[in-house]
């Protein structure tokens, strides 16, 4: 029926763009739903289920390889009356009887689930348009049909969907689509995709630019001097890895004015923020003393406290950012506080769950849950809200621990987590989960861990997890699943190898 909700689970490209167009123009209310990445289908089908009766989805349309797991949840989702296989929908085009207006929802985004279980987006076909004008025109991309967009990124999240695929339809330029899946396995597939099609704007989260850096070794026949346009978000930028990536692929025509720090949300259908184009990325050295806000701990370099933040750029035009106390009202700029956005990007709200739109939606702001400051009226993100681990009274952000660790050696890199699990009357116990390599033993990787975060910050680590490898989940953005990682350990479900050594002592 008309509005009804329909989720879609289709890894193939075409498959899911033409299904998310068609259910647009028949009426009903299509949902874009990660397939599963690894071999456990218990598992995802389990997560995905949760979803599918959260959001009171009537239909799944998916891979007739996918079609019987998703019949069978049918006994534990009510809701759910129809399961349909793509491959079997083909038929010629029909004229609709009526075009969608441009308040009806034009699909429901589900976050990536890094700090929570996913929730559902409810976009309109307005929210969608001004994204895309603002993000793509002067003071964003400035994308034209000259332009060639390359991208890797799955379609269920919001940078591939919006930023790349319906982009490039809204300003009629070609896009190159390849599997996720393809680039993890060979992150050189992205680079010579970018050779081979002249790329000249592509976007990917932080650690896809590091992991190029340390798995790409062959340079010869790469040619990326028509890359103009490298946007990086969707997780914390690291300014040593943006400066890595540059210094590695220099010889190959790329230039570090073609990066672009930018912040956003899926709340805010993608971007929220741009820095101008063809300018190297601004980064912010702070010490300890030059924020006000939070008492932000922020580690020893050379004997002294410091901290690097990168510039994600200003407000887009027709939308507004502020950064707010805890009461909820402005703060000045270089006070840090959670970030406020508006304007005609915000959502309609998160779907069937009215009570936690209430609490997101309020006096036109959208609260992000994140933390970040204003300099010089450009965004510094630091970190989000619910992630901070507080000890004596410090507040310290995961994702600055999870870097420190991620350089040691014995490390996977992009497999570390840090949070704080809390006690009753007592500080946060700090807790840092990591997958080794195999190259260090799990004793001596645990003493460099405590080692490393004890030198740099002076904080004791309680625990240290050293876990099987594939233990440390990752949300189909790249970003470490920090919330599931913490509520499995609270569970006692991490099975350790070797050492887990724990502690009593606290911060220095």
């Amino acid at each position: 029926m008309c509005g009804d909700l329909v989720a879609l689970v289709l890894p193939d490209a075409r498959q899911f763009l033409t299904t998310l167009f068609g259910a647009s123009i028949a009426g009903v209310t299509p949902a874009s739903l990660s397939p599963p990445a690894t071999g456990d289908l218990t598992r995802y089908m389990e997560l995905t289920a949760g979803v599918l009766r959260a959001s009171g989805a009537r239909a799944v349309i998916t891979t007739g390889a996918l079609a019987p797991s998703f019949k069978e949840a049918r006994a534990i989702c009510p809701e759910l009356s129809l399961v349909l296989c793509r491959e079997s929908l083909d038929a010629p085009a029909l004229d609709p009887d009526a075009l969608p207006s441009l308040d009806d929802i034009a699909f429901v985004q589900f976050t990536s689930g890094s700090t929570s279980l996913p929730k559902g987006v409810a976009l309109t076909h307005a929210n969608l348009s001004a994204n895309i004008d603002a993000f793509g025109g002067p003071s964003g991309v400035a994308a034209s049909a000259e332009d060639v967009g390359v991208s890797w990124l799955p379609l269920n999240h919001d940078m591939g969907l919006v930023g790349m695929a319906l982009g490039a339809v809204y300003t009629g330029r070609p896009c190159v689509l390849l599997s996720p899946h393809a680039f993890v396995k060979r992150p050189t597939e992205w680079l010579r995709a970018m050779t081979r099609h002249r790329g000249t704007i592509s976007f990917a989260p932080n650690f896809a630019y590091d992991l190029c850096v340390r798995r790409v070794k062959d340079l010869e026949g790469l040619d990326l001097s028509s890359w103009r346009v490298a946007g990086c978000g969707s997780e914390p930028i690291h300014a040593p890895t943006l400066a890595a990536f540059a210094g590695r692929f220099s010889s190959a025509g790329f230039r570090d004015t073609s990066f672009l720090p930018c912040y956003g949300l899926a709340e805010h259908v993608l971007a929220a923020t741009f820095p101008p184009r063809g300018r190297r990325p601004r980064t912010d050295h702070v010490s300890a003393d030059e924020l006000t806000g939070p008492r932000l701990a922020v580690p020893r370099d050379g004997g002294h406290l410091s901290l690097s933040f990168v510039s994600c750029g200003s407000a887009l035009p027709g939308h507004r950012i502020q950064i707010a106390g805890e009461d909820g009202r402005p703060l000045p700029e270089r006070h840090v506080g959670e970030i406020f956005l508006a304007g005609p990007s915000v959502m309609l709200g998160y779907y069937r769950q009215e009570a936690l739109t209430a609490q997101t939606l309020r006096d036109g702001w959208l609260r992000t849950g994140d933390l970040g400051y204003l300099s010089g009226g450009e965004l510094f993100v630091c970190g989000r809200t619910k992630d901070t681990i507080i000890v004596n009274g410090r507040k310290y952000h995961p994702q600055d621990l999870e870097w420190a660790v991620d350089a040691l050696g014995g490390v996977r890199r992009g497999r570390v987590v840090a949070f704080g699990a809390a006690e009753s009357g007592r500080p946060d116990r700090v807790v840092i989960v990591v997958e080794p390599s195999g190259t260090v033993p799990a004793d001596v990787l645990t003493d460099s861990i405590r080692r490393r975060i004890g030198d740099l910050f002076g904080l004791y680590v309680d625990d240290v997890a050293v876990v099987r490898s594939g233990t440390v989940g990752r949300t189909t953005s790249g970003k470490v699943q920090r919330a599931v990682t913490k509520a499995r350990y609270e569970r006692g479900e991490l099975a350790c190898e070797g050492l887990r050594a724990q502690g009593l002592g606290r911060s220095a």
